[in-house]
């Protein structure tokens, strides 16, 4: 199925999922942090190709480069 979506829609789709994989407000307050996606190295070759065929101005490049911020903020979440 992601092999169908143009690029901007399937970049569009993993910000969304990842988005929303954080912890809530209405849930328990002890929270654990997430564990991130560990991607294969086929799927970041698809991701960067993918943001690569974007035009510059984007609003998803931003998203990407919060998610990373994120993701590398969760090394340190105990």
């Amino acid at each position: 199925m992601w092999v169908l979506l143009k690029p901007a829609i399937r970049a569009a789709a993993i910000v969304a999922v990842l988005a929303s994989t954080g912890c809530s407000v209405a849930r328990d307050a002890s929270c654990k942090c997430p564990k991130p996606v560990d991607y294969d190295e086929a799927t970041l070759k698809k991701i960067t190709q993918a943001l690569r065929a974007l035009p510059s101005d984007n609003v998803l490049h931003q998203a990407m480069e919060d998610y990373e911020n994120e993701r590398d903020d969760l090394r340190f979440c105990p």
